[in-house]
């Protein structure tokens, strides 16, 4: 991962941490292509990819994320700071319904965010 996927993952953990949710780094020895953090908000669990405005993912990531999906797994991709706050934006929402008690899905999140 280049500096600037750094710079963009700090972003990220910065901004879950003001919504008051948590972010893990996700490391898997011998399973290539799994995201780069792990979001926790208010129970639920999300694995964001991290990459820079111009970053693609692998076809080892997409086979990876796809399989997460599969299973349940909530996962999406950010690209740069504006899809971290594409992101925020949508959290900020979810927490807004789950603290309210009007929460019905949270499947829009598995969406790409740029």
């Amino acid at each position: 991962m280049g500096t600037r996927e750094n710079k963009v993952e700090r972003y990220l953990d910065s901004e879950v941490v003001k919504l008051g949710g948590l972010t893990r780094k996700w490391v898997s020895p011998g399973r290539d292509g799994v995201p780069d953090r792990i979001v926790i908000i208010n129970g639920v669990v999300i694995g964001v990819e991290v990459k820079c405005t111009d970053g693609k993912l692998s076809a080892v990531q997409h086979r990876e994320l796809a399989r997460l999906a599969e299973v349940g797994m909530l996962v999406t991709t950010v690209y740069g700071d504006t899809g971290v706050d594409g992101f925020i934006s949508h959290m900020h929402r979810f927490k807004d319904e789950f603290n309210s008690g009007t929460i019905t899905t949270v499947t829009y999140l598995q969406q790409e965010y740029r």
